[in-house]
């Protein structure tokens, strides 16, 4: 199940600060990511515009955790949209 995350500091920092390696990325307008699943927990943010993750729309600063494993597809919004991830790898 996808968990909400609340934000305390800027998103990068946050990611920063859980000892997390983030990644910015941005797709453009009605981007589609087609069912799929990781082998680690993600989080991620929303830094600008929307996204669609299974049924529930994000918009900046939303944050999200999806569990490894959990199969999700998501749909960018009508303007696009530019996200902040990180991976949980264990080490």
């Amino acid at each position: 199940m996808i968990a909400r995350l609340a934000l305390e500091r800027s998103p990068e920092r946050s990611l920063r600060d859980a000892g997390l390696n983030p990644q910015r990325w941005s797709a453009g307008p009605h981007a589609v990511f087609a069912p799929h699943s990781h082998a680690h927990n993600k989080r991620l943010f929303v830094l600008r515009g929307r996204i669609r993750f299974n049924d529930e729309w994000l918009e900046a600063p939303d944050g999200i955790r999806i569990p490894a494993g959990f199969e999700h597809s998501a749909v960018a919004g009508d303007h696009g949209v530019e996200c902040i991830e990180a991976f949980e790898e264990r080490r």
